[in-house]
């Protein structure tokens, strides 16, 4: 089975029973329109003879009678029948809903690499235009499929009542659908690539999209507008071309469709009417027979527009999969000790590389920290500090070596219990939009008031939150758009604290904080969470006096570790990195 058809089937499955229902009104209404020809033919032909020879028909009136009550239950069924409609724009809705939440949650889980290599504009667009729009695939799962079920049931239906009435003008009625797959053969291929051209276009300006506003400042600040908006101006070039092939393609399909059937119609109007004056058929038959072929000349279009349709909404599912398979380490990870606290973290001669880089940002890594304790970890810009915390977080996979937690490895631990444990603060504080206490509050779903107070205070948040008209209520633009930096930091701060976790890792944060603030911070982070451990990244060699041990990454790697005094009296390269930091 085609693994678009398969994976269509696998959809409705889901919703096999309101399939069956949407399946049943299709077939009735394309059955009470097929039987309106056949009762308007009788009723002409019943007039003609009624008027022809009145003497066979004494009552007339009966049997013009019986035909109208037809009409009357045909005109009930077609007005049930016509609620499907409604039914099937509830299910292009349903679709939708639930493939951007199935495909969402496969986006969560995936691991650094995926974000890599596929943007956010990207994403965004497989998770939005991918599925909405007109011909793409909720519309496709549904109205798509069924409109061209009661297309082909039309014809079909008509089919059986034209073949049983005549062959030879049937035959003539069919004898373009050949040809229209014909056409559509040669033309799959190419209608396929410009589909999928036009959606990595539509991808594109998204991505520009999200660039412009989340980096709105940067735009400004080096007075870029005009370049942005030649870059944004390109990108639309781009789509309008991919956009205008796809609309000259189906454009020069219909045109071809219409021509091949309409010239089967003026086929079907000499020759039919040519039997009708000669007496072969009854007027009533002939009719019929225009009436059915008016009927199928949508249908016999629409048929043809579903192939084009199919073929946009396949692209859409191969997009939409391609980020679904994508591979993760995630997906071999056995995950199955959760821990309950965070007793010990091991790092063994660890080498960790991004996967976009050819050298390693971090080699030779060793390290050892203990419940309870306060670890410093300094070294150069780009030695790989913030690289340990991915690592711990499990946010990355080492090269080499082995990561243990509680003398575990890290694949055999469960990472979301291990999460939990941890308190993350990273280098550059990111905030959702919504308002400060909706961020502070994120990871959590329910806290006592107090808590959170306590959360605020220690990160020293209280202050400046007094200091807004709204307070805690104050609403932030995306990525914190609306706030300082240093107001960020301490949001991500409190956000952080609010779960009460095991293990603080703050990378970076005291940029944002004066030697005043951080001393508040540090006291009041061991008066409100005794005993918390802490993982700290950092340039400020004042943090020193709030940790117990320092891990100094060279060029050799992270290989000393120990306290302070006793780093810069066994250890030159320590003691090189202080001279020159104090000098600066």
């Amino acid at each position: 089975m085609d693994k678009h058809i398969k994976w269509i089937v696998n959809q409705w499955k889901r919703e096999k029973g309101i399939v069956v229902l949407m399946l049943v009104f299709t077939l009735a209404s394309s059955a009470v329109s097929i039987a309106y020809p056949i009762m308007f033919g009788r009723l002409l032909d019943l007039l003609k003879n009624i008027l022809g020879e009145p003497a066979r028909y004494p009552n007339p009136m009966q049997e013009i009678n019986r035909i109208i009550w037809v009409f009357v239950a045909l005109g009930f069924a077609q007005f049930i029948t016509g609620f499907y409609p409604a039914i099937r724009g509830w299910m292009n809705i349903r679709f939708e809903n639930f493939l951007r939440k199935y495909y969402f949650k496969f986006v969560l889980n995936k691991d650094i690499n995926f974000f890599l290599k596929f943007r956010t504009g990207d994403i965004v667009t497989r998770l939005t235009d991918d599925l909405t729009d007109y011909s793409k695939i909720s519309w496709f799962l549904c109205s798509g499929i069924f409109r061209a079920v009661n297309s082909f049931s039309l014809i079909v239906f008509a089919l059986v009542v034209m073949f049983s009435i005549n062959v030879k003008l049937t035959l003539l009625s069919i004898a373009s659908l050949p040809i229209m797959m014909v056409v559509f053969y040669f033309a799959s291929d190419k209608l396929y690539r410009n589909f999928e051209l036009n959606q990595q276009a539509i991808s594109n300006i998204n991505n520009q999209l999200e660039m412009s506003f989340s980096g709105i400042r940067i735009i400004k600040s080096f007075v870029s507008e005009e370049k942005y908006n030649r870059f944004f101006e390109k990108a639309l070039a781009q789509r309008f071309k991919t956009e205008m092939g796809v609309v000259k393609l189906n454009a020069l399909l219909q045109l071809i469709y219409g021509y091949i059937d309409y010239i089967a119609q003026i086929g079907v109007i000499l020759f039919g009417g040519y039997m009708a004056v000669k007496g072969t058929i009854s007027v009533g038959t002939f009719y019929m027979f225009y009436s059915y072929l008016g009927m199928m000349i949508y249908p016999l279009l629409d048929l043809p527009q579903l192939f084009v349709s199919g073929k946009q909404a396949f692209v859409n599912i191969d997009r939409l999969e391609e980020i679904k398979n994508y591979p993760s380490f995630y997906d071999n990870w056995q995950g199955e000790i959760k821990p309950k606290e965070i007793e010990e973290i091991q790092f063994d001669e660890v080498k960790c590389t991004y996967p976009d880089k050819s050298e390693p940002v971090l080699r030779n890594c060793n390290l050892e920290f203990k419940k309870g304790e306060k670890l410093l970890i300094l070294g150069s810009t780009g030695s790989g500090k913030s690289t340990i915390a991915n690592l711990i977080l499990g946010l990355l996979l080492p090269d080499r070596g082995e990561i243990l937690i509680n003398n575990s490895p890290l694949p055999k631990i469960d990472l979301n219990a291990l999460r939990e444990l941890i308190g993350y603060v990273p280098q550059e504080p990111i905030l959702f939009t919504g308002t400060i206490k909706e961020n502070i509050l994120f990871p959590v779903d329910e806290i006592s008031e107090e808590e959170y107070e306590i959360a605020v205070r220690t990160a020293q948040l209280d202050q400046e939150l007094a200091s807004f008209p709204d307070k805690d209520n104050t609403l932030v633009g995306q990525r914190g758009l609306g706030v300082s930096g240093g107001q960020k930091q301490r949001v991500t701060i409190a956000r952080a604290l609010i779960k009460r976790p095991q293990l603080l890792v703050l990378d970076d944060i005291t940029a944002s904080l004066d030697a005043e603030n951080e001393e508040k911070l540090w006291k009041d982070l061991n008066t409100n969470y005794p005993g918390i451990s802490a993982i700290v990244i950092s340039h400020r060699l004042s943090t020193l006096h709030y940790v117990d041990e320092v891990l100094f990454i060279d060029e050799q790697g992270c290989t000393h570790q120990g306290k302070h005094e006793d780093l810069v009296f066994k250890n030159q390269e320590y003691h090189d990195f202080l001279h020159e930091h104090l000098k600066e």
